[in-house]
């Protein structure tokens, strides 16, 4: 990450485009603060949010070194902590295994490097495809979709007024199987092949940054009302 401000001739001051309001200090500041949140839970064992025992950044600290202190520290606390280890987190089932946090961590970094990228002018890096499938499944997890997978109970019809298209089928072209159908009035999901209102095709990592509202002009194919789904996706994603 450090190194793409330096892409950028070392100015922290440089906007991200994909977060409106942040320049490249406050996006380091960002994961430096989510390392360090994501530190104390699992080196705490916690089960609930953190709160007084958790580390603050001092005024002479700066950012780049917050965030490489709180990686080197998070890294240490994940690789120490047993994989079924059940602490706190903000999805459907905490308190769960600290796996949680290995993946949400993995995702989090992945798509802020794409913010960091674009800041800098520099090309988006690829990321492995079966990781980027993962990410789109991750992504409804934390919107609080609901799979219904195993029940077939996927619904198709959307609430009077309601944003966007009723379903969205999105299908990675690079990962055998990895398809998923949203029914976004009703917030479930099906991991498999269905008719949508909405289809969009691409990589699986063109269909993470979409999900995760990063641009991907000519990276996705759409057939149906692409209006729609964006307006749809501006309502999950902030």
């Amino acid at each position: 990450m450090l190194e793409l401000a330096n892409a950028s001739g070392g100015d922290l001051a440089v906007p991200v485009p994909s977060c409106p309001d942040w320049d490249f200090a406050e996006l380091v500041k960002h994961l430096g603060n989510v390392y360090n949140w994501v530190g104390t839970i699992v080196e705490g064992r916690l089960l609930a949010p953190p709160g007084p025992e958790m580390p603050r950044r001092t005024k002479e600290t700066s950012p780049p070194d917050w965030m490489a202190s709180r990686l080197d520290r998070l890294v240490g606390a994940l690789r120490d902590a047993p994989g079924e280890e059940l602490v706190w987190n903000f999805g459907p089932d905490s308190p769960s295994s600290v796996d949680f946090w290995c993946r949400r961590q993995v995702h989090e970094t992945s798509i802020h490097r794409v913010d960091a990228e674009l800041a800098a002018g520099v090309p988006v890096s690829s990321l492995e495809p079966d990781i980027a499938a993962d990410t789109v499944s991750e992504a409804f997890t934390i919107f609080r979709f609901a799979d219904v997978t195993d029940d077939g109970l996927l619904a198709s019809a959307s609430e009077p007024g309601g944003a966007g298209p009723a379903t969205i089928h999105l299908h990675a072209t690079d990962v055998d199987g990895a398809e998923w159908t949203l029914a976004t009035a009703a917030r479930t999901i099906t991991r498999r092949h269905a008719k949508g209102d909405v289809a969009i095709r691409g990589t699986a990592w063109a269909l993470a940054r979409w999900c995760w509202g990063r641009p991907v002009e000519g990276e996705v194919e759409v057939f149906g009302d692409a209006r729609a789904a964006e307006t749809w996706r501006s309502t999950v994603v902030r």
